[in-house]
């Protein structure tokens, strides 16, 4: 009598799970990816695996939950080397399943077979048995919030599963009374909780002295605290005070830059928040002794010239709660700037990769979560015309869905102040998908676009021309 093959109960697992999974088929998978199509699972067929990865990437990162893309072997999981290496950077959690020949063609310069450890940034199995505690290993993995890659020969999915038992360790917080002068609030912040606990969370930190990293803003509304500091944001904040105590921050360069570093990290006390439930969150806050007086004359960037203009007449156009998922780019840096953030996510970039082509397949992986997790708020993608090239084949999902995301491509045809490009008639390309599409020349014509996209059901490109702008100078 045949058991229960490791392909089914890797789909039983998976379908107790989530609701969208990303994919790409291929030979070694085409057995589990045909069995998800038959499942509960949406399984989004992407054009490409970079598209699938950085769907995974958005779903993961607007949810605080994980997400999972598929890939066959060879040059099916070499196009996840960049998502994932992006989610390893920016702590996304995505489970990335991989397909293998069978285990008697390895090393033997088989058809498509590559040693895929490499995509193992963070952690990584090699599967050489159907045994089912790697499944639960994973998902314990991912509530650290980083990348984990199963791979798969092709004959261990069709083998009858081993079950294992896997016992997942919970240590209670030894949570104690602490004192500081400000507090650095990073994404860690989130740890497990649901969407609807994270946006309970600035009721926790209402009257303390915050400042926020980048992936964090909009946990505290940011009229009513520092906002963001570091490279991009406020310096003097965390220059003034004696004690800093980091909730959640990976400290990186962009929020501690090069010239304070040491300063900076030497006053510092970092908290553990890794796998943090409210619950937990809320007795550390109510254990915080804070004492700072902060810096209240933080400068507002103003726009300058015609990019930063557009950028802040969208913004300015737009619902307060809209989430903005942006490319790699001079329009990244505007609206870091002119954005002020009322909620968690509402800024979603390749943070400390800085990968062009992110954001139309991530829009559309936060649209999937959106509609999974009930989060009710506009998807805005922001390109330049650069890096929309890099994914534009990934429009036709938005179509094939009937996806709600407005697509604004910002045109200049330059690749920031490197070369000078030509580019294609992008409007022609997304009708061709089945997006409606408009040429935008001048601001003034910019609201009643967006009026219109927000009266509809449906995505809308807009491309806009915009002259080149000099960005302010960062802090170093």
């Amino acid at each position: 009598m045949i058991g229960l093959r490791f392909y089914e109960y890797i789909t039983d697992f998976l379908e107790e799970r989530i609701k969208t999974i990303f994919s790409y088929p291929g030979e070694q998978i085409y057995n589990l990816f045909c069995e998800i199509n038959n499942s509960r699972i949406n399984n989004i067929l992407a054009a490409d695996e970079r598209g699938a990865g950085f769907m995974a990437d958005g779903y993961a990162r607007i949810s605080n939950y994980f997400s999972v893309c598929l890939a066959t072997a060879g040059p099916g999981g070499c196009n996840l080397a960049t998502p994932l290496a992006t989610a390893y950077k920016d702590s996304s959690s995505i489970l990335a399943i991989t397909g293998r020949p069978q285990k008697k063609y390895i090393g033997e310069n088989y058809f498509q077979e590559l040693d895929l450890s490499f995509l193992n940034f963070n952690k990584g199995f090699f599967i050489d048995k159907p045994i089912s505690s790697y499944l639960d290993k994973a998902i314990d993995l991912l509530e650290y919030k980083k990348p984990v890659h199963l791979n798969i020969p092709q004959d261990v999915l069709n083998e009858d599963v081993v079950f294992e038992d896997y016992t997942i360790n919970r240590e209670e917080r030894d949570i104690k009374e602490i004192y500081g002068d400000l507090l650095l609030i990073g994404q860690g912040i989130f740890g497990v909780m649901e969407y609807d606990e994270i946006i309970k969370i600035n009721k926790l930190l209402k009257d303390l002295p915050i400042a926020t990293t980048y992936p964090a803003r909009g946990v505290l509304e940011e009229d009513k605290c520092i906002g963001l500091v570091g490279r991009r944001g406020d310096i003097e904040s965390l220059k003034k005070a004696k004690k800093i105590i980091n909730l959640g921050s990976s400290l990186s360069y962009n929020t501690y830059i090069e010239s304070l570093r040491e300063e900076l990290i030497k006053k510092t006390v970092n908290i553990d928040v890794n796998k943090i439930t409210y619950k937990e969150l809320k007795e550390i806050i109510n254990n915080l002794n804070l004492d700072f007086d902060y810096y209240k004359e933080i400068k507002e960037f103003k726009p300058r010239g015609d990019y930063s203009s557009k950028i802040n007449e969208i913004i300015n156009s737009l619902p307060k709660d809209s989430i903005f998922v942006l490319d790699a780019g001079k329009h990244t840096v505007f609206t870091s700037l002119l954005k002020k953030c009322y909620l968690p996510k509402t800024l979603i970039a390749s943070h400390s990769f800085g990968c062009m082509g992110f954001s139309v397949p991530a829009s559309i992986g936060v649209k999937f979560a959106c509609k999974d997790f009930k989060i009710d708020r506009e998807i805005v993608s922001f390109s330049g015309d650069g890096g929309f090239l890099m994914n534009i084949e990934e429009l036709k999902i938005a179509s094939e869905h009937n996806l709600k995301i407005l697509f604004i491509v910002f045109k200049n045809n330059k690749l920031a102040n490197f070369c000078r490009i030509k580019n294609p008639n992008f409007v022609k390309i997304a009708e061709g998908f089945g997006i409606e599409a408009y040429h935008i020349e001048r601001k003034e014509e910019v609201e009643d676009y967006i009026k219109y996209y927000l009266r509809g059901n449906k995505s809308i490109l807009l491309v806009l021309d915009v002259e080149d702008e000099e960005l302010p100078k960062p802090n170093v």
